[in-house]
Parts: C-alpha cells; structure tokens; sequence
C-alpha cells in the first residue's frame, strides 16, 4: 500500500506544482501555493529553471531516480538497436531489459519516464497559466518566458509520443487525472503550435546560454515535420487507430521541414565544432554552444542534483575513482564499427577499448582526460562505448560517478541530416548528397578527403545510407530508436545483427532476436499508469 502511494503521489505531479530543482537555488517549491508565489518576475524565472530541471532531474516530489536525460532514457532510447547492446542478461534489471528488448508495462524505467515528462508539462502549465498578471518584466521576457514554457512543454509531448503514440493531452492547467489518449494527430497539433509559437516568439540567442531559442524552436519543428513524413512514407505501424499516420500529408511536411532547416542554416550562426570529441567532454562546453541548439544540461556546482549519469553505460569501462572510467553495462555493436571505415575520426572515437592504465592521458585545454586503449575489433571483451568522457577524477568537485558534462539532445550535425532527408523528398538526390558531405567534412582522416569518405559510404538507396550516417555522427545520442522505427527499418535492423561476429553481439543477439516482436516500436502504457487511470486503455498492442 504504501509503494502504491508514492506511485500516486508522483502521478499528481500532473496537477500539483512539482518541486524545482534550481541550479541556482535547489530549494523545492512543492508546497508553496501558487497563488502566494507567483508574484514577481523572479520567482516566474525560477519556475521556468523548474520546467527545464527535467532534462535533468534527480528526481521529482522524491520520485525516480535520474529519469530522463541524465541517464534512464539514454538506456531506454539507445538499447537493443544495432548501436547498443546490455553487456549480458545478468545485469540489474532494471536496465538488462533495455538492452535485451524485454522490457514490459510493469518495467520501472517506462513509468518513471512518464511521470518527469508530464511533470515537465504540469511546470510548463502551470506557470503559463499564472504569469499573466505579473507585473515588472523588462521588454518582452514575459513573452519569451511563455514561449520556452510552451517549447519545452510541447517536447515533453512529443518525445512521450515518439514513444509511446498517443497520449493524453495538456493543453492547460487541467485537473482532471482520468485523461483518455489522444491521438498522434491531437499530439502534435499541440506540439507543431507550440513550437511555432517558440519561433515566432523568441530571439536568436537567449540571456542565458543554456535556455532554448528561436533556432531550437525552428530545430524541433524540423524534427517533428521529418517524424511525421517519414513515419507516413515508410509505413510506421501504430497497431492501434490513435497510433495512426493515415492523416499525415508527408510531402508537406517534408515541404516545412526543408523551410525550417534552411532557415537555421542560413541565419542562425549554429555550425559544426572544429572538433568532433570536444562536443562530448565536461570541460569543452564553449565549443559545445557553438553546435548545441539543445542540450540536458549538467553543473559541477557541488550544492545541487544537476547532474548527469553517463557512468553506467556510455563511457568507456574503467575505474570511475582513478582514470574516469564507467561500469560498461551497455556495449556497442559490431555493426555500429562496421558502419565506419577506419579513416573516420568518429570511429575511434565513438567505439574504443577500456581504460586500463594511468599512464595515458592527454590534456584538452589544459584539462586532464585519461584516454582508453585503442580497439583492434569487436571480438574483445574490452570492445567498449568511447563517446562521453569525464575529466580526470582528481579534478572533480562532485562525486566521482557523477558529470557536469552537457548532453546533446539537437545539434547542428542533426540539422544538416535533416535538412538532406528533406532535401531528397523535395529537391534532388544530388542536393541531398551534397549535404551529407557538409556533416563527413569533419570527420576525414589519415589521407582520406571528403571524397573518399563519400564514396565508402555511398549506397544506391538514399535512405539507407541517410540512416547509416545518422548513426555515425549521432549514435547514443538518443534517436537511433526513434529513427528505426520512423523509417519502418527495426525489424530488418534487429533480424540482421550478428550473432556470430563479435564478444557481445554473441552474448545478446540472441537473446535480442527472440524477444523482439514487431510492436516493440511503441514502448507501454506503464501499468501502474493505467491502474490508475483506466482511460489509458487501449493498451499498446503486443503488452
């Protein structure tokens, strides 16, 4: 009984307003009412800080633990593709399942995921409802304070929709608990409205580097007109009618998708970093914002939770107190390293040994990185994920375990695919191509030119090659998921991974192949959602 309380109390998280975790001042501000604390600009700004804590949050009103970007989702989204794998079947389960694909409706991760995200949109709500009469804003912040609320509010229903179909929608501050799902097209003409009206609303930068912006906002637009096309042309399968693509017009939206990214390219300033690892280090954050339109963003300050959890899977296995090494729970594939050709700096850097010695080490900008042992092939049990690093553990200010270091959720790269995935649909192959070079330029190496890079990645089908860079350049970066199953490709992706080649393909592929059934493109409904809510029902087929 006690268990189903807490479970009740997280879920009102979608009524109440939930505590904030402020990098600034980590003060929760659960129990004070609404009405005695909406008053100033100030206190509008640190509910704001509380909408976008959920990127990161540790945890919400004492619930979950790290469950969206700061590490959970990073296990949900990037297990059982053919970018990561669990390490083996004996893991806590918790996270074997997502590495396995046995995940079910009573799984944790999927009800924690549920719960921060529509905290998230009960912050966003109820902060725009409440602004209204407060007075003393300098120019337009309290405007561009509404639109980070709704942009924020409008990702938060599209990524549980991305994962989960249709889900019930807040639109405003609703009391009602017992919301049936809506449907997909409902989703997103909440997201495509509150995205515009970010892009309409806000400038180019904003007064705080971290906070979103009129190019995130043209960003997210682009990623959701692409989702929608993509998901219609390829016949993405909702299983169940509110899961439907049928209303999707894809050639239009693949029309708007090209509009936004050529904007963004065009007048935004955004580009690609000289330097590809310096976007996935601690202390390269500068360089980070040059590409970054968005990212869960974390802080070395010792005195908050703001933290992300990269340690469990996505860096390479070593001892976390010594060289900054992680626990190697999840493994890349061998066919992610196949994807590349030795000549693609992203190779080595993405996909590396462990860390198995003190004496390597190099200094970025001055700052101690210890560095992992190169890797010969994926037959070797210390075939690791090389893509995050933390600094050495001597110069940390919070628990060795933990990281400051941002994580990209859109970046520029991701923009330029896009922009060449709408480019094939409404201009040419040709122009499309001619994009994709822009994203490889960075990576060539050890004699290679742009040209030979193009020509060892080319294939005759557009879109395959389009998803095999997408991988390449944005692996374990939380859309290989996504991308599967808007280009209908998971199942042809899950029953061509080898179980013959490679340490850790051989441990889990089969294990991969036998739990995977074709609706396993839609995460559940969490049962304890629907225990609660009987509305949630229909359940996602296949659970």
């Amino acid at each position: 009984m006690k268990k189903v309380n807490i479970y009740i109390i997280a879920f009102l998280c979608l009524l109440i307003l939930s505590c904030n975790d402020d990098i600034l001042d980590n003060q929760p501000i659960s129990f004070v009412t609404a009405d005695s604390y909406y008053k100033t600009p100030e206190e509008a700004e640190i509910a704001l800080t509380g909408v976008y804590n959920i990127l990161s949050a540790n945890q919400v009103q004492g619930f979950g633990n790290n469950s969206t970007y700061s590490r959970n989702l990073m296990i949900m989204m990037n297990g059982a593709t053919d970018e990561a794998i669990a390490r083996d079947n004996n893991l806590n389960p918790n996270y074997a399942v997502w590495g396995n694909a046995s995940f079910t409706a009573q799984s944790n991760f999927t009800n924690e995921a549920w719960v921060f995200f529509y905290a998230g949109i009960s912050r966003a709500n109820y902060l725009i409802d409440r602004i209204d009469p407060i007075e003393g804003f300098s120019g337009n912040r309290k405007n561009e304070i509404i639109a980070e609320a709704r942009l924020l509010r409008g990702f938060y229903h599209m990524m549980l929709s991305m994962m989960y179909g249709g889900i019930p929608v807040y639109d405003f501050l609703d009391p009602n608990p017992n919301k049936a799902r809506n449907s997909i097209e409902e989703v997103y003409n909440l997201v495509l409205s509150d995205y515009k009206f970010a892009y309409e609303t806000l400038d180019d930068r904003a007064t705080v580097q971290s906070h979103v912006n009129k190019w995130t906002a043209a960003g997210l637009l682009a990623k959701a007109h692409t989702y929608l096309a993509s998901a219609k042309t390829s016949g993405l399968k909702g299983f169940i009618d509110i899961n439907s693509f049928d209303w999707v017009n894809s050639n239009q939206h693949y029309i708007d998708a090209l509009a936004y990214t050529q904007d963004i390219i065009s007048n935004s300033g955004y580009k690609l970093t000289s330097n590809y690892d310096y976007l996935f280090r601690e202390s390269t954050k500068q360089q980070q914002y040059e590409e970054n339109l968005f990212a869960a963003e974390g802080t070395n300050h010792p005195s908050t939770n703001v933290v992300n959890i990269i340690v469990n899977a996505f860096i390479p296995q070593g001892n976390v107190n010594t060289v900054g090494g992680g626990y190697g729970w999840f493994r890349p594939t061998s066919e992610l390293r196949d994807k590349y050709v030795e000549e693609d700096f992203r190779r080595d850097h993405n996909l590396t040994g462990n860390m198995n010695s003190q004496n390597r080490f190099e200094n970025i900008e001055g700052v101690k990185y210890f560095v992992p042992r190169p890797v010969p092939n994926t037959n070797v049990g210390f075939y690791c994920i090389g893509k995050y690093r933390m600094i050495d553990p001597a110069l940390k200010t919070i628990p060795n375990y933990a990281s400051n270091i941002n994580l990209p959720i859109l970046r520029y790269a991701d923009i330029l695919l896009l922009h060449a995935e709408a480019q094939y649909f409404v201009v040419s192959e040709p122009a499309a191509r001619a994009t994709l070079s822009l994203v490889r330029e960075r990576a060539v190496g050890n004699g290679f030119d742009v040209a030979d890079l193009n020509n060892a990645y080319q294939k005759n089908d557009f879109i395959e090659e389009l998803l095999e860079e997408r991988s390449r350049e944005l692996c374990f970066e939380n859309w290989r998921r996504i991308d599967l199953a808007r280009f209908n490709k998971f199942d042809e992706t899950i029953n061509n991974l080898s179980s013959d080649v490679g340490f850790y393909n051989k441990r889990l592929v089969p294990s991969i192949k036998t739990n995977w059934k074709e609706e396993r493109v839609w995460f559940p409904i969490p049962a304890i959602q629907i225990d609660l809510n009987i509305n949630l029902t229909p359940q996602n087929q296949g659970y």
